[in-house]
């Protein structure tokens, strides 16, 4: 891969994070942060909303998860382009398509060692 792609591909990587971090900042400013409801009162009213609320913040925090953990993807491809082994497949060594990575610029595997990774469970 030369320099200009890889430049190209660094580029997406560094958007991506970009939106990652910004939307888990926006999970964590308006669930994770914002008082939780507490209402003494015994009506079914009450016991409703205070359902919704929990439900909304386990929605969010589940969201923030995925969301963390694709974050943790792309940096392990920038890390990839800083180390000079990004395009490269973890599993067999070989350059991973140009159209693959177009697609999903954090891949660490072909498609033929992804196929078998999804299918076995291992490499």
């Amino acid at each position: 891969m030369n320099k200009r792609d890889l430049k190209k591909f660094e580029k997406l990587l560094l958007e991506e994070r970009r939106r990652l971090t910004d939307g888990i900042r926006t999970l964590e400013q308006e669930t994770l942060y914002q008082p939780v409801t507490d209402n003494n009162t015994a009506d079914l009213t009450s016991y409703a909303e205070v359902g919704t609320d929990n439900f909304e913040r386990e929605t969010a925090l589940t969201l923030a998860k995925g969301e963390s953990e694709w974050l943790e993807e792309v940096d392990d491809a920038l890390e990839r382009i800083r180390r000079g082994v990004y395009g490269n497949c973890e599993g067999c060594k070989k350059p991973i398509m140009r159209k693959r990575l177009e697609a999903f610029p954090a891949a660490r595997y072909c498609i033929e060692c992804q196929s078998k990774l999804e299918r076995d469970g291992y490499l």
